[in-house]
């Protein structure tokens, strides 16, 4: 599953909830006649979509339907602000290009292969920096080109903070 279809398949299955079960009841719930009114009134490219998401969702082993319906409800159970911050950062992801989305996998395995106390060194290092340069430094991380970025990932390799994430000094 591409990773930028997450967030459609769990809004998918909040839209729908059990939407076989409502296409094959003759007398639906409130909420799900809702949902299958709002699902009839979609655009036809939209329709087309969901049913295909849907199809893949059915298509799933049970294990991963548990899995993913558990990650959108501890989802749902988070403070407003938290889950705005999550789907921010689904929202960057998805805009990043491959070559970037492929840095930032690399980085987060290379953190999950940290020991304990790797993961605590580079946590340290990071609160070492003064709120104000690590600001800075995101400025302008921010504004540097995919050139100066390579740059300063080459330059300072081995040196970056959690999650391997070089930042510019």
């Amino acid at each position: 599953m591409k990773a930028g279809r997450l967030p459609a398949l769990l809004a998918l299955v909040a839209l729908l909830g059990l939407a076989p079960e409502v296409a094959r009841s003759q007398a639906p719930q409130t909420e799900e006649r809702q949902n299958y009114q709002r699902f009839r009134q979609l655009p036809p490219d939209e329709k087309a979509r969901v049913l295909n998401d849907l199809q893949r969702w059915n298509e799933l082993p049970a294990a991963r339907k548990r899995e993913l319906q558990e990650s959108y409800e501890r989802f749902q159970k988070l403070p407003p602000e938290q889950r705005e911050r999550l789907l921010q950062r689904q929202r960057q992801w998805e805009t990043m290009p491959p070559e970037e989305r492929e840095r930032v996998m690399k980085n987060y395995q290379r953190w999950q292969q940290m020991t304990p106390e790797e993961r605590a060194q580079a946590r340290e290092r990071l609160r070492q920096i003064p709120p104000a340069e690590r600001e800075r430094l995101r400025e302008q991380w921010k504004k540097a080109t995919p050139e100066e970025r390579e740059r300063l990932r080459e330059r300072y390799r081995g040196q970056g903070p959690p999650h391997g994430q070089e930042r510019p000094r």
